[in-house]
């Protein structure tokens, strides 16, 4: 039972913002560009980098039979477009994504860091994961990981079928990169 609350526990963390050159929409939820729009306009960064994440299986069907479905990043630029942000602060990085490792490689490969800060947005449940994913891959990097108060959290995450399944997940993720474990495009 213990063992339960502390999971809880665990999974809630987030940074707070700070002035970042670039702030970074991570893929996986749409809750997270309106975060990062409400970032832009509180003049926390004036640079939005959002990640192409890899295709789903689904989509890939859909991509066959010629239905128009489009891709995470394009509704992200139209989230952040509508919510004001200028269409010239926007830049893609990556290409087919698959994992927060994928993205933090991709991330280093497309900005050589050389003592940038960047603001990560995600979700709560994924923001401790990632911070050590990416303080990690950007050592040369000042990096903050802050979670979109648009998605609903809870300690009790055994009462929500999102917060369970992250509270099962995240823990398994976080051993598999700690042990060297990466999910990564290229392999």
């Amino acid at each position: 039972m213990l063992a339960g609350y502390g999971i809880g526990w665990w999974l809630d963390y987030s940074d707070q913002p700070q002035p970042s050159d670039i702030v970074v929409v991570l893929g996986g939820g749409f809750s997270r560009p309106f975060y990062a729009a409400d970032l832009y306009h509180e003049g926390y960064s004036h640079k939005i980098w959002l990640s192409r994440p890899v295709r789903q299986p689904a989509e890939v069907l859909l991509d066959n039979l010629g239905i128009p479905y489009p891709h995470e990043e394009e509704i992200n630029r139209e989230i952040l477009v509508r919510k004001g942000v200028p269409e010239e602060k926007i830049r893609f990085y990556g290409n087919g994504v698959k994992s927060t490792a994928d993205e933090a490689l991709a991330l280093k490969a497309a900005l050589e860091p050389r003592g940038e800060k960047i603001m990560v947005v995600t979700s709560r449940w994924h923001a401790r994961r990632a911070s050590w994913i990416f303080s990690s891959t950007l050592s040369g990097a000042s990096v903050r990981v802050v979670a979109t108060p648009y998605e609903t959290f809870s300690r009790r995450w055994w009462k929500n079928q999102e917060l369970a399944r992250a509270a099962l997940l995240e823990p398994v993720k976080m051993l598999y990169f700690w042990f060297g474990g990466r999910f990564l495009s290229a392999g």
